[in-house]
């Protein structure tokens, strides 16, 4: 009976450690990346950081949509210019009936 009473208090033992270390860590990575803004200029700062951030996506997105046309352009203009030199070939090489 003793037995089977310390193993299971072993175990409980281990549970808890290990569930204790998990909490530890589990807080100190909490603490490493969040900050807590207390004043009224770093949360202005963090505002305007944002801001900026929402700019640059615009602009980001903006210029993406810019590289999608252009892309699509040339590929349009290269079936235009294969088109063009096939039945230019086609017409050259090609004796008439």
């Amino acid at each position: 009976m003793r037995g089977k009473e310390e193993s299971i208090r072993e175990r409980v033992a281990i549970r808890c450690a290990r569930a204790s270390r998990l909490l530890y860590s589990l807080a100190y990575f909490r603490d490493q990346t969040v900050t807590i803004d207390t004043t009224g200029e770093e949360k202005g700062e963090t505002w305007s950081e944002i801001e900026d951030l929402r700019r640059k996506l615009a602009i980001e997105k903006k210029r993406m949509s810019w590289i999608k046309l252009c892309s699509l352009t040339e590929l349009l203009l290269l079936v235009v210019l294969v088109l063009l030199l096939s039945t230019f070939f086609l017409l050259f090489f090609l004796p008439s009936p």
